[in-house]
Formats: C-alpha cells, structure tokens, sequence
C-alpha cells in the first residue's frame, strides 16, 4: 500500500472509529438514563416517550450547533470550541440522577421528568448530539477519495447505534448493575475525547483537513417543498415508532428491552438506506409498504392476545414502512454542502413526532389513538418512486385539505346533534370522496379509501357501553358497563386488562369479584394472613377500583398507595364503583409511587403488604426488586407476610419473586387458580397467580396441608432483580415456556 493510500485509510478508519464511538455513547445513554428515572415514576410506560421528547429535541439542538458551528467558524476553531464543550460535559460524569428532584404528587409528570434529563444529562448529550453531521462535515474537508459524499459516516454511526441499543437489553441489562454501566459509559466517553483531540492534533499540526471551497459554489438549490419532504418523511417512522413504544409498554413492561425494539429498527432503517450500495433497494421494498401498513393494524389490534405474535408481526410491519420512508427521505438529500441543513430538517419531524406522541396526544386523547392515526398517515404520506418533491407536496397539501373539511363537517355534526352513526357514515364517505380526488387511479383510491374506513371506524367508533374513559401518564383507563344475568356489571380495565368488576345491584355491591373475588388467590392470600393475625394492619400497594376495601374488618387498619390521581378519583366515584363508599368510606389512599410513601410508615407496624401495582399488564420492575424487598420487611413485623401479584400474560414474574424469596433467606409460596366453573359468579372471576413470602416457620405453618400453596422452582436464568439489574428478556422466555405446558386446572 502507498503512503498516500495510507493516509486516507488512516484518514476514514480514525472518523469511522470517532463517529462509531459517539453514536454508542448516544444510543447506550437513552435506555441507561431512563432506567435510573424508573424507580422516580412508578416504572410508567410513557418516561420512555417524554425521554425520547427529550433526546429528540437536544439531538436537534446538537445538529442546529453543528450548521452554525461549520458555517460561521474556520475549520480549526471549531475543533477547539468543541473539545471545550465536551470537556465541560466531562463534569457532567458519571450519569446520575440530579439529587432533591421529587415527582409531583399531581400526575403533572411530562414537563417535570423533562426538566430532570436536563439538569442530570443535558450538557454531555448535547455535546454527542452534534457529533454525526458534524464529523461527516469535517471529513468533507480531508481531500479523500469520496470527502464530497461523507453520508456513508451516517450509516456507521447508526451501526454504532443498533450495536449500542441491541447489547443493552440482551448483554449489557441482564450482566451488569447500573453503577457500573454508568462507569463504563465515563471511560468510553473519555475515549472519544480522545479521538477527537487525535483529530485536532492533525488539524493543526499536519494541516491535513483543508476546506475545499468548491462544494459551497456549486450546491445545488433547496426548495421549500423539499425541506417540507425532508419533515415529512422524518415525522412518520418517528412517531409510529414511539406509537408501537406504547402500544407494548403499556402491555408488557416499562423496560429498556421493549423500548429498544422499535428504537433498534428505526436505527437499521438509516444503516441500510445510508449505506453506499443498500442491500434493499427502494424499487423492491417500496411496493410492500401498503400491506405492511395493514398488517401493522391486524397484529396491533387484532392478534394482541397473542402478546409475541402480535409484537413480532408489528415490529415487521414498522421495519418495512419506516424503510420506505426512510429511503424516500434519503433520496431526496442534498450535495455535501447542504448536508448540516438537511439533517437539521430530519431531526424536525423527528421532534415533532416525538411532540405529537409524548406531549400533544395524551392531552388530546382518551385513548392511545395516536399509532393508528399515524398508520392512516403513512398511507395517505406514501411518495411515489418517481415523484419530485413540488409534486409530493402538492398531493399532501390536498389530503391536509381534505382532513381539516373532513374534521370540520364532523365536528359539525357532532354539534348538530346527529347520531354517532350517521356521523361515521358522512365521515366515510368524505374520505372515499378525498381519496378519489387526491389520487391518479380508481383502484389507488378504492384501496385507500377502504383502508382509511377501517382505521377511522376503529378509531373513532364508538362503544356504547364504555361509560368513563381516561388516560394519564401512567396508561388509559376506561370503565364498560354490561348487562348480565344478576343485573348491570361494571368492569375497569386500564390498557387491554379488565382488573375490577362489580355488580350494580343493591344487595351485590360488595361482592369482590375478578381477581379479587372469594376463593381466589387475594382471598387465599388474606386467610392465610388472618390466621397469623385476627386484626390486620395492612398495606395494599395498587388501588384500582378498591375492590380489596370489602374484606377490611371493623379492628383492621389498611392503607392503600396509588401512583395515578385519577385511578383513585375513579375508585372514590359511585357512579362507577362503590367498593370504597360502600366498605371503607375513609379509606387512607395516599397517591404517589409506593417506593417513596411507604418510607412514611412506621418501621414494623405491618402484618400484611400486598403489592398488587400493574398499568394494563405492564409491572413496575422497581416494585420487584431487592431494595423493595427489603423495605417492605422493614415495614413488617417480624411474622409479617407479604403477597405479590403475579398474573400476567408475558412475563414470569412467579420466578422473579421466588428468587427475591431466596436471596433473602424468606420462605415463597405460589398459589395459581384457574378452575371456577363451581363458583356462583364464575362469570366474573379471573384466573389469577400469586406468590406469599414469610419466615420458613411460619409459612410451613400457614400452608401445611393446603394443596393450593405450592412450592415451585423458579427461573434461575432470571436472577434476583434489583434497583440496578433486571432481566425482563429471560422473563418472557419463561413465561413463553410455561405456557406451552401449563396444564388447564390449578397447579
């Protein structure tokens, strides 16, 4: 190899290496950081959205940075500013919390948790977020080979970043605690210092990095319609990816691994359609994106019992149409000398899908609407292989048209005082109407305006017996009422798990039912306690409608936590449920995450803790930990018992409470009943499972000769999870397993 070959191997390895580097830091620090905010927030599925808020917005701000620092600085000052602002980002490190920040006990949360990623991680983000455009901008400087098409940089980086965001869950989440994946992430940050002093150094000294001048005098012209493309094209994937976020969050667990599925597709997107010669070109793939979009809706919203069907399939469908999009996005990109810009205009509709998912959506509506709105989106949005950008615009500027009159005339009808259904069937026929107008051919529009029909009538049809429903930042919740055969039920589920039901008639009211019903696992689990104390105190981590207020007794003492303000106005409500009104009118609710106002209860007061905390079917992994653990038998007596929860439809969280159980030397029992066909409401009652744990002596006492509390081996794989390890990939795995041999009556 020549000298000159060399060097411009040389050249390319160092950027590579410095832009590699830097998009690991960027993708390990947003699972890293949001995990340390978990225990803060009652694990809620939404900080991964307000989080991604957050990255999205300084990720912007890092990209506006590298436009003014390329265009307005020479070439070796702007080296020297930014080995000066990452120097100052050093101080920063290691990543923590900021200390005194609290959670307000109002469910205020979105403008808060933004507040704390920016005083605990803002300075060092912001320096890495500038990295990307910024080094590609420089290597447009060295004279190489290929220095007037630097975009192939962005493709490594984003290797860097699926790399980054696939280790954590798999390798980085289940070995390693958090203190030492935040000591880890200092010495790889100092490394990159490091790669962009060496870069410095060749600046200045070897004088090898040189503005070329030419590239400025013959760029081409960027048009308003194509810097609309570029958002466009970015807003799209963006907020269907934090729509599908939410969609298996809500469903599962608020843990990095669901966070990075999604995350890590958006990235392989980019890798591919930046790469040089793209394995999958847009002629190939762009035909499938329709049927994507369809099977996004079927696995979403039809196959969702089947959680890893469902997710798998959706996850498919999200890879093909943000490749789509993504391809169109980088056809469009402009020569070397618009590079800055163009990235700035992409992380645009970044932000602004992150806006309209995590900040907008939640205040506009009751449901998690906004991911089947986006997918009705991306049908309307999907450019042609052939079309310029005046002519991509000029086609959605007719489909915005067509929606604000759609919206209006519904919204009129609305007001009119016409029926829900005739309102739909206006409201259909406008969008055939608009898709027959906006379109070139009648079977593109039958197509269109038939799938649009679909994702309207779900979205907006109406349930008739849905007669409360609401979402906060912790999930949706809706109250459904139901005729059956003892009269009108009540039914609460928040996400897609019905966790309370109560009859409306007089004279049933204070029937638990559900899981909580007589005989079932809480039943079992509170007899047990009761022949260990006549008269309880007891702590009952989760509210939901307050079903567990009917089995307190006159000498009880209960105190119930709950993180959602308007899961506990619902409960005090009788025009929805009457279980507290009825059987505990005074109830002591204390609102808040349960890991920070149990520290208010007396030390070794308790006889029972019940933690019974879910958003759908999503568990609070904090709730689940070692240090919990250790609280809760801070706050018992010594003969105390606690009862944990443990249904769920995804998760093994039996093994993960039986490994807490040994670690701290306690005794575990697990209780699974599904067999109620002989209960006189088998109607209304859930299968469920559960885990009691005690001292040895006196949970053989308790249990001896009730075939119901079993003792199970759990999961070893799964480990004992605490504040800084948890392994909810291993979880699933076990859960999958199990229920391949799981038998059809009670273990």
């Amino acid at each position: 190899m020549q000298t000159g070959d060399r060097k411009q191997s040389g050249q390319i390895g160092l950027f590579t290496l410095a832009v590699f580097i830097s998009a690991c830091l960027v993708f390990s620090v947003q699972p890293l950081f949001a995990k340390l905010t978990l225990p803060l927030l009652g694990g809620a599925s939404n900080v991964w959205n307000t989080a991604m808020v957050f990255f999205q917005a300084v990720l912007l701000a890092g990209y506006i940075y590298a436009h003014v620092l390329t265009r307005y600085l020479p070439v070796k000052a702007q080296f020297m500013v930014h080995l000066c602002l990452l120097a100052w980002g050093f101080f920063f490190l290691p990543l923590a919390v900021a200390q005194g920040w609290t959670p307000p006990d109002d469910g205020s949360l979105t403008f808060w948790l933004l507040a704390l990623f920016g005083i605990s991680i803002g300075v060092p983000f912001f320096v890495l977020s500038a990295n990307a455009p910024l080094l590609q901008r420089w290597y447009s400087y060295t004279g190489v080979e290929d220095a007037d098409n630097p975009y192939f940089l962005y493709a490594a980086s984003n290797v860097g970043s699926l790399l980054a965001l696939c280790s954590y869950p798999l390798l980085v989440e289940p070995a390693m605690r958090l203190q030492d994946q935040t000591r880890y992430w200092s010495w790889i940050y100092v490394a990159f210092m490091v790669c962009v002093a060496a870069l410095a150094y060749r600046a200045w000294i070897k004088d090898w990095i040189k503005p070329k001048g030419t590239s400025e005098n013959t760029s081409e012209k960027i048009t308003g319609a194509r810097r609309v493309s570029w958002v466009v094209l970015a807003f799209v994937p963006s907020s269907l990816m934090l729509g599908l976020t939410s969609h298996m969050t809500n469903n599962v667990a608020a843990a990095p691994l669901l966070w990075v599925f999604p995350l890590a597709l958006y990235l392989l997107t980019f890798v591919i359609v930046f790469a040089r010669k793209p394995i999958l070109s847009l002629e190939k793939i762009s035909p499938l994106a329709k049927a994507a979009i369809v099977m996004a809706f079927i696995a979403g919203f039809i196959l969702k019992q089947w959680v890893l069907i469902s997710f798998g399939f959706s996850l498919l469908a999200y890879f093909v149409i943000a490749l789509v999009f993504h391809g169109h996005l980088v056809q469009r990109k402009p020569d070397v000398a618009g590079l800055t810009e163009f990235y700035i205009w992409m992380s645009v509709g970044g932000v602004l899908g992150g806006i309209f998912n995590a900040l907008i959506s939640p205040l506009v509506f009751n449901n998690v609407y906004e991911y089947i709105l986006i997918l009705a989106v991306a049908l309307l949005a999907l450019p042609e292989i052939t079309q310029t950008s005046k002519e991509y615009m000029s086609r959605l500027g007719g489909y915005l048209l067509a929606a604000t009159l759609i919206l209006a005339i519904y919204l009129i009808s609305g007001w009119v005082g016409m029926s829900h259904q005739i309102r739909i069937g206006i409201l259909v026929l406008c969008i055939l109407i608009a898709a027959g107008v906006f379109n070139k051919t009648t079977i593109k529009s039958l197509i269109d305006g038939l799938a649009l029909i679909v994702l309207t009538l779900f979205v907006l049809g109406s349930d008739g017996n849905v007669i409360m429903q609401d979402r906060s930042f912790f999930g949706v919740m809706r109250v459904r009422q139901v005729p059956s055969e003892l009269g009108i039920v009540h039914k609460f589920a928040h996400g897609d798990t019905v966790h309370n039901v109560q009859y409306q008639a007089a004279d049933l009211r204070r029937i638990p039912l559900a899981y909580y019903g007589h005989g079932n696992s809480f039943d079992r689990a509170l007899q047990l306690a009761r022949e260990n104390q006549k008269d309880l105190n007891v702590l009952m981590i989760g509210l939901g409608a307050g079903a567990m207020a009917c089995y307190e007794q006159a000498e009880d003492n209960w105190t119930y936590f709950e993180i959602d303000p308007k899961v506990v106005s619902m409960a005090r409500d009788p025009k929805y449920f009457s279980f507290l009104s009825e059987c505990a009118p005074d109830a002591d609710i204390r609102i808040g995450d349960a890991r920070l106002k149990i520290e208010d209860i007396k030390d070794g007061s308790q006889d029972f803790i019940i933690i019974d905390a879910f958003s759908s079917d999503s568990i609070p992994t904090h709730l689940v930990t070692r240090e919990a653990l250790a609280l809760y038998r801070q706050k018992l007596r010594p003969d105390g018992l606690m009862f944990f929860h443990t249904s769920n439809r995804a998760l093994d969280i039996h093994s993960v409470v039986e490994n807490l159980a040994r670690d701290a030397e306690l005794s575990a029992r697990h209780i699974y009943l599904t067999d109620f066909s002989e209960h006189p409401h088998k109607d209304f009652i859930t299968s469920s499972s559960g885990v009691i744990l005690g001292r040895g002596s006196d949970i053989n006492r308790l249990t001896e000769g009730k075939s119901d509390w079993q003792t199970l081996s759990p999961n070893a794989y799964i480990g004992v999870w605490s504040d800084d390890y948890s392994n909810l990939l291993g979880t699933m795995f076990s859960k999958a397993h199990k229920d391949l041999i799981k038998p059809s009556t009670k273990q």
